[in-house]
């Protein structure tokens, strides 16, 4: 037993609430919209000492007709076979619905695995509409409000009285690489091909992902935590609601990777939402590869289509490009290749020695300008972190820096000290 739990229900009854609610904190996005959540999201709970991983699954609606809903409900049903127990979500303020009772028949044969719960109960009052639910053919109904808490003890008490004892992990070590970029550029795909499996949701529908999907996986006995993330468009076009807080997830998954392949869609070249992005993941030090996807559709060879990445962004230098074509798998085991490159950069520790040499030379090639007509002195430097490689150098005059000399300096830091795939992050201080 690995003490699953997985929430289904049609859409808008209040599964991500719940979800929320047990796991204690805001991981999914919640919005009185149905079709909110697409692809399950996971997390482990804990309640009494018992742990167990609870999935939050998209609305459910078995007569799916179009590619998203029919991908729902594969992944609906995919996770229903991997689960110990299973929380059926409905809408007590509207009574059993005719998909209520779909959904029930399809969860029948396995009814000793399902709690029924009644969701949006808020008050006692409201307690009595429970009972017309029994007619669904489930034992054991739970009436509560995920929204206020109400009711949601009772639910877990029944949850972990049926879950075995057992510890349980998501195994979310390693390296942590998330993808970034506009809506429909491939990036579910490229997760899909290199999982070899359709986990998360497709779709040429822009904005098909919108929370933070986050999938353990191993290759060539590494460890890996693929982040799937939303489509960023840019900021005009972005409306308060599910894609305002989908893009917030997007630039927490970037603050939290270790690497981000930034992808772009080689077909039409490097936009100015793909710069903006570049930007992001510039200014928060974290590695990069760059993914040059739809290479089938490009009209450029490799080395073309990478002298203009290099043009358009420069100031992602330390970014290795990879070349694929996600929908036919080409070109994937490049992406993880060079994300581990970076990683072992990113990663890197070097000797206060070491560091003192790479400066001391650098700063006799090329000394800083004056600062005040004052000469700018470096005392000594030492890597202070890693992940991103930070080095502190201690001066006389932290403020004399100009941006120019900075990235001068940064450049052959990064030169000598062999972090060629990884950005860098150089802090000042005065002796003080």
């Amino acid at each position: 037993m690995d003490n699953r739990v997985v929430i289904v229900g049609r859409p808008n009854v209040g599964k991500s609430s719940l979800f929320n609610r047990i796991v204690g904190r805001r991981k999914t996005i919640v919005e009185d919209v149905p079709g909110v959540t697409r692809d399950a999201v996971e997390a482990k709970a804990d309640w009494k000492g018992k742990e167990f991983v609870i999935v939050d699954t998209g609305g459910l609606l078995p007569k799916a007709e179009d590619d998203i809903l029919r991908s729902i409900k594969e992944t609906i049903e995919r996770e229903i076979g991997r689960a110990d127990l299973i929380l059926f979500v409905v809408d007590g303020r509207e009574g059993p619905t005719p998909l209520d009772q779909e959904i029930a028949k399809a969860l029948y044969p396995i009814k000793e695995k399902v709690l029924l719960v009644v969701n949006k109960v808020d008050t006692p009052k409201e307690e009595s509409s429970v009972y017309e639910f029994y007619s669904l053919g489930f034992e054991r109904v739970f009436p509560i409000s995920a929204v206020h808490g109400r009711g949601v003890g009772d639910l877990l008490d029944e949850v972990v009285s049926r879950l075995g004892r057992e510890r349980v992990s998501l195994k979310y070590e390693g390296i942590r690489i998330s993808f970034v970029g506009r809506p429909n550029v491939g990036k579910s795909s490229l997760i899909n091909a290199i999982l070899k499996e359709e986990r998360v949701i497709v779709s040429p529908v822009a904005g098909t992902t919108r929370d933070a999907v986050e999938i353990p996986f191993s290759w060539k006995g590494r460890e890996f935590v693929l982040v799937d993330t939303a489509g960023v468009r840019r900021p005009s076009r972005v409306r308060y609601g599910v894609e305002f807080f989908s893009v917030g997830r997007t630039i927490r998954a970037v603050e939290d990777s270790d690497v981000v392949c930034l992808m772009i869609d080689a077909s039409e070249g490097v936009t100015r939402q793909d710069k903006r992005l570049g930007g992001l993941i510039e200014r928060r030090f974290r590695g990069c590869v760059i993914v040059a996807n739809k290479m089938d559709l490009c009209a450029y060879t490799e080395a073309e289509v990478e002298s203009f990445i290099r043009r358009e962004l420069f100031f992602l230098d330390y970014a290795p490009v990879a070349f694929t074509v996600a929908t036919e798998g080409k070109g994937v085991e490049s992406v993880l290749e060079k994300s581990i490159l970076v990683y072992q950069d990113f990663s890197r520790v070097h000797k206060t020695s070491f560091v003192n040499r790479a400066v001391a030379k650098i700063l006799k090639e090329k000394p800083p300008p004056h600062h005040k007509g004052k000469e700018v002195k470096v005392y000594y430097a030492f890597q202070e972190s890693s992940r991103p490689p930070t080095i502190v150098l201690i001066t006389n005059e932290p403020e004399g820096w100009k941006e120019s000399y900075r990235r001068f300096f940064i450049r052959r830091l990064r030169d000598l000290l062999n972090l060629r795939h990884t950005p860098v992050k150089l802090v000042l201080r005065g002796r003080d």
